[in-house]
């Protein structure tokens, strides 16, 4: 689970934002506060946060200040700005200061959801993988698009299963020995098998015994 802090001195606009979300698989929001000091203090108490969403405009201290302050001490927090700013200046220096995304308000759900799912993508990367392969950092700078693959499906995780299964003398697939490779629930890689049953990759079977529930069984077709 992503846990999540809110940096916005509006109320309506951090609700807002938290439904976005919270819609979205694997995200939740922890925290909300309405400035930079607040922030920095909630960071400072040990909390655990993995990404920020950040404002730019706002009382006491503004985002850009909070993020410079932020990179002295707290390296492995990452930031994505959505605000109101345009000013090509703070956009510039957001970036330099490592923001993994900036959104411009207003924004759709769409685009918020394509960052999100661009984020997830770039942490499983690095939280789960050992080595990094070429495509896989080239995907890391590809533009978000809100054009995505179906829900609970990201795109580097997906591309690991795939190389795994290619690699594997298996014709039937061992579900037990990949959640232990993956580090996954049973639950989540099944959505990842079904989604490759659907695009041809793997057939799945029904097994009965006799009793209890029915059992699936996945096979490689290439």
């Amino acid at each position: 689970m992503i846990r999540v802090m809110i940096v916005e001195d509006d109320p309506m606009v951090a609700h807002i934002n938290t439904e976005y979300i919270n819609r979205v698989e694997n995200f939740q929001v922890v925290k909300h506060v309405s400035n930079g000091i607040e922030a920095l203090n909630y960071l400072k108490s040990g909390a655990k946060i993995d990404l920020i969403i950040l404002d730019v405009y706002m009382p006491k201290m503004d985002g850009i200040k909070m993020l410079e302050e932020l990179r002295l001490t707290y390296h492995e927090v990452d930031v994505i700005f959505v605000t109101a700013a345009k000013e090509k200046k703070i956009i510039q220096r957001g970036l330099q200061l490592g923001a993994v995304d900036y959104l411009i308000k207003p924004f759709t759900a769409e685009r918020i959801t394509a960052a999100l799912e661009k984020y997830m993508s770039r942490y499983e990367l690095f939280t789960l993988a050992t080595d990094v392969n070429q495509s896989e950092i080239d995907r890391l700078f590809e533009k978000p698009s809100v054009q995505q693959l179906p829900k609970g499906i990201h795109p580097i995780t997906l591309e690991r299963i795939q190389t795994y299964l290619a690699n594997s003398d298996e014709k039937v697939i061992d579900t037990h020995k990949m959640v232990k490779e993956f580090a996954f629930s049973m639950v989540t890689l099944r959505v990842y098998l079904d989604y490759l049953v659907t695009q041809n990759e793997l057939e799945k079977e029904t097994q009965y015994g006799n009793v209890g529930r029915p059992s699936y069984v996945y096979k490689k077709l290439k």
